[in-house]
């Protein structure tokens, strides 16, 4: 046998094991579907508020998880962390796998100093998804992080928080003596929830109180009813406790008991309503505009960007409407109390809402975590930003702490007060003309300028 062929011969007596055995290592690893390593690509769950289906014609994109590779990102400091503290930390009973690794993972997204966008445990999450569904154990308030502090956003309506006094706007110094500076609202939440029958002391600082103020709450079974109604006047009074799951159903449910009391106009309360689920403020939005744009998202990724429109067909839209609001109002509540404004199908009263106009996605990790994220933020059909700016009422009416503990309602009067009388039609077409006049003063201004002023102002 020739030299070169015995030479051939051994090489490919090396070669061939070894491909073998790299492409079966290859085959295993594509068919192991592993959740975690380099490269793998998880596949997540429809969200709760997927932007994508909402978005007019735009195809629904896939969502995905991407795990970073480790060249990447250099993990090398976080593991010798571990290790010094593993092999030196003097408490080891308090060394504890699993906490460090969620202590890790909200580190990461606490850095990015969003307090929206939370990393919530398996425990978390499922309080997070009782308190959608309507019912659960606590004092019944919304709460935020607003300029690094924890403020209530709002008492919810005869829930133990409201009896005892907590009020929108007040900033949650300490909860039983333990100050509250630097944390977050999952642990906020945690604090403050418990058994139904145990007290909690909330001490806050209040606008117009000299010093802090003690809070004594029971904490009871917090069943929120979304939707109330009344008769005043021959005015149909709306109040949205909450834009739950449950609010579709029973604004549904006492649509045509309403149809059948032929109302001369309708309030719609959104006072103290933290919010919701965006889908359930489109339902119950599609009774009042037709074909419109109700609200407009500016996001990150395609398909979080656009603007979502209601179908046409509701049952109200020729409905006077009057939109009571103040700054317990937040999120879902904007973005109707918006529109309203923007396409001048009503008149809001009241106060200026709170201004939570970012967009979350709750995505489920495989553990049953989940971490809520910020995609997107809200904007009002004309492009006004709801994100800390809030929606400014047309007429401003206040309620004060005295009106509340003596029954009065000034704000709920004059809403009753311009549905009954022609100053709602005066009011409404005032606004309109307001608008009409600025753009054709914007106009006009725009043409008359010499082009020397022009090219000064580029």
């Amino acid at each position: 046998m020739p030299h070169y062929e015995r030479n051939v011969r051994f090489i490919l007596f090396l070669i061939l094991p070894i491909l073998g055995f790299l492409l079966g290592w290859s085959l295993s690893q594509k068919n192991s579907h592993p959740v975690q390593g380099p490269g793998v690509e998880v596949k997540i769950e429809t969200n709760q508020e997927d932007l994508a289906p909402l978005l007019g014609d735009k195809p629904r994109r896939p969502l995905f998880r991407r795990l970073t590779e480790p060249k990447d990102v250099d993990l090398s400091i976080l593991w010798e962390a571990w290790n010094v503290l593993e092999a030196n930390f003097l408490y080891k009973d308090n060394f504890k796998v699993q906490e460090q690794v969620y202590g890790a993972t909200k580190g990461i997204i606490d850095s990015l100093n969003d307090p929206y966008t939370v990393f919530m445990t398996p425990d978390e999450t499922e309080e997070f998804e009782e308190s959608i569904t309507g019912e659960f154990e606590g004092i019944g308030a919304e709460i935020a992080i607003r300029d690094d502090k924890l403020t209530i956003v709002t008492p919810l309506k005869g829930s133990p928080a409201e009896r005892a006094g907590l009020r929108a706007g007040d900033i949650v110094y300490q909860i039983d003596e333990d100050p509250t500076y630097g944390i977050t609202i999952e642990e906020a939440v945690t604090r403050i929830r418990g058994p139904k029958g145990e007290k909690v002391v909330l001490t806050v600082i209040r606008e117009g109180e000299r010093k802090p103020v003690d809070v004594t709450i029971v904490r009871d079974t917090i069943v929120i009813e979304s939707i109330e109604w009344e008769m005043k006047e021959n005015i149909a009074v709306v109040t949205i406790a909450q834009f739950g799951t449950e609010a579709v159903s029973a604004f549904q449910e006492i649509l045509p008991e309403i149809i059948l009391q032929r109302p001369a106009g309708m309030i719609i309360d959104l006072r103290n309503n933290g919010g919701g689920l965006l889908d359930v403020c489109l339902k119950i939005a599609e009774e009042f505009f037709s074909d419109q744009v109700v609200v407009k998202t500016s996001g990150r990724r395609f398909g979080d960007t656009g603007n979502i429109r209601v179908a046409s067909g509701g049952a109200f839209l020729e409905m006077p409407l009057v939109v009571l609001a103040n700054k317990g109002s937040a999120s879902a509540s904007e973005i109707f109390a918006g529109a309203v404004q923007d396409h001048d199908r009503g008149i809001v009263l009241g106060e200026k809402t709170f201004g939570k106009g970012s967009v979350q996605n709750v995505i489920p990790l495989s553990d049953g975590s989940s971490l809520k994220v910020t995609i997107a933020e809200w904007h009002t059909p004309e492009g006004r930003s709801i994100h800390d700016e809030g929606i400014g009422p047309d007429e401003e009416v206040e309620m004060s702490f005295e009106d509340y503990d003596e029954g009065r309602d000034p704000v709920l009067d004059r809403g009753i007060e311009l549905l009954t009388t022609d100053e709602y039609d005066t009011m409404l077409e005032a606004k309109k003309s307001s608008e009409v006049i600025l753009e054709e003063d914007f106009e006009a201004e725009t043409f008359v300028l010499p082009e020397s002023e022009e090219n000064t102002e580029e």
